[in-house]
């Protein structure tokens, strides 16, 4: 079973493969950025990928929770052909589901368009709604790709699928870059097409060569682990409902704002939850197999054990982040957007709505770590019940701090925040996942040491700000952040190091024999 060391190594090679498909995530939106601005006709774009971005992260984001236990468990049975027939399972029941979906959703575009934004024109909902018919259609490879990727992870082969967004965003900035010119919106269309694709072409070569199964058509199965993926399977279909129809809300609610102000919730929310997944979503994909199978072998102090681990290393890694988002919100949005079409006003107005998305950024941590657990301890009604409760409470802060406060584009962050702490609270008041026994005086403590390394970054951060001015090129932009941030993180760690909660040994250990505690 992993040990907190082991779990470390393998966020490590996660953590890093998948910061370079973050950065060329975020190189997408900037690409986007320089050729639509921050304007109506970005978000007539955005109204389009709505649906479809939502069905594809929910994938990438989840789908991982239902199958790396489902495949971990069949390989407990020790039969290559049991393997074989729930790899060919999950990819046939998955392609045909997905497909599907796409076509009801090709065909539905005109109303969902008019129910996501009905304060677009009807130019603007035409235009979005031919889009809408194409970009559905995505959702096909993406899910594809998703199976593949859990296939790898479950047999604890990290590297290249936490590389696959690299090949999948490379495709799309090069659809953008150079096919806008002569396609316009449709170079998207086309560049979201090829990376998928070239990200199925990826995981499936890999596969071949390094864990040969065979296809056949399968499309039914029995057994306890295929009633635990339909299981979890129908837990994220509900979820996946559940957050669509906070996203119609949001998306309802933003179009009746200034121009861009869509543009800028999708950006901020996008930003801050590619942070979490670079961090915690690292750490709980390498501690996910020994999750799954001290859940599969019923060895809960084994589960406790990782579980506890995985808590402490996200929190470690999240603290200074929360800091550096917190303080540096305008050169951040400067680094990322500012070229092109888009104007220092719209950064201004973009860091503000980044600042208040980047308060949830520590909770969305949090509760991305409990997702792991639920779903390796095949615990999907659960992951349902948290779900749905964010999602309700989302939406009706939403209405709350927008449509009665009129608090204007930063209500929908601030209500992300509130509702995550009171799902957050609801979680531990329910002891799921045994919350009450994980969060003991040790954890406790540890989270008062990190919070004091939070403080004191902060203050260093906040004395460079007073005595530095406000750098006044791209270039300056980007040494005043590396400075910034180098000196915050010194004095975290500096103060985690002093306070003895976390060792030297940890961090030298990590490139490593994992192979002793």
């Amino acid at each position: 079973m992993p040990t907190k060391r082991q779990i470390l190594q393998g966020s490590v090679v996660v953590g890093t493969l998948s910061l370079v498909g973050s950065v060329t995530g975020i190189l997408v939106e900037t690409a986007i950025a320089a050729k639509l601005g921050m304007s109506a006709r970005s978000d007539v774009f955005y109204v389009a990928y709505t649906l479809p971005y939502v069905i594809t992260s929910l994938l990438s984001a989840t789908g991982q929770f239902s199958l790396v236990p489902f495949f971990a468990s069949i390989e407990t049975s020790g039969k290559r052909e049991d393997l074989a027939r729930g790899f060919s399972y999950a990819m046939n029941v998955g392609a045909a589901g997905l497909t599907a979906t796409a076509l009801l959703g090709a065909a539905a575009a005109p109303w969902l368009m008019r129910g996501i934004a009905p304060g677009l024109t009807p130019v603007q909902l035409g235009t979005a709604t031919e889009l809408a018919r194409w970009l559905f259609f995505v959702i096909v490879p993406a899910g594809v790709g998703e199976v593949l990727r859990s296939f790898l992870l479950s047999r604890q082969s990290f590297a290249l699928p936490s590389a696959a967004g690299f090949f999948r965003n490379a495709a799309v900035i090069a659809g953008v870059v150079l096919g806008f010119h002569r396609f316009g919106y449709y170079s998207l269309v086309i560049g979201y097409f090829a990376g998928h694709l070239l990200q199925v072409a990826v995981l499936a070569a890999k596969i071949a060569i390094s864990f040969p199964v065979r296809y056949s058509p399968v499309v039914r199965g029995g057994g306890e682990p295929f009633r635990n993926l339909r299981g979890a399977g129908a837990a994220q279909l509900g979820v996946a409902v559940g957050w669509q129809a906070v996203v119609v809300v949001e998306r309802i609610i933003a179009s009746f704002l200034p121009a861009g102000a869509l543009t800028a919730l999708n950006w901020g929310l996008k930003i801050m939850s590619t942070m979490a997944e670079l961090v915690a979503g690292s750490i709980g994909t390498s501690a996910l197999p020994g999750l799954s199978r001290a859940a599969a072998r019923k060895e809960v102090a084994e589960q406790r054990r990782i579980f506890h681990n995985t808590l402490e290393l996200a929190l470690v890694l999240v603290a200074p982040l929360v800091v550096f988002c917190l303080e540096l919100p305008r050169p951040i949005i400067r680094l990322i957007f500012q070229r092109g079409s888009f104007t220092p006003a719209a950064t201004s107005e973009m860091a503000s709505v980044f600042f208040f998305y980047s308060l949830s950024l520590l909770l969305y941590s949090a509760l991305r770590v409990l997702a792991f657990q639920l779903f390796a301890r095949q615990e999907g009604t659960n992951y349902f019940r948290i779900s749905i409760l964010q999602f309700a409470l989302t939406a009706g802060f939403d209405l709350l701090y927008v449509g009665v406060l009129r608090m204007g584009p930063k209500g929908i962050p601030l209500a992300m925040v509130t509702s995550l702490a009171l799902t957050a609270t609801w979680a531990y008041r329910k002891n799921l996942c045994d919350l009450r026994s994980i969060v003991d005086h040790a954890l406790r403590l540890f989270f008062a040491k990190n919070l004091l390394g939070a403080a004191l970054a902060a203050a260093s951060v906040a004395g460079l700000e007073f005595f530095f001015p406000a750098p006044a090129t791209g270039l300056s932009n980007f040494s005043y952040l590396v400075a910034t941030c180098s000196v915050g993180s010194g004095v975290f760690f500096a103060t985690l190091f002093a306070l003895k909660a976390i060792s030297l040994s940890q961090f030298r250990t990590v490139g490593g024999d994992s192979s002793q505690e």
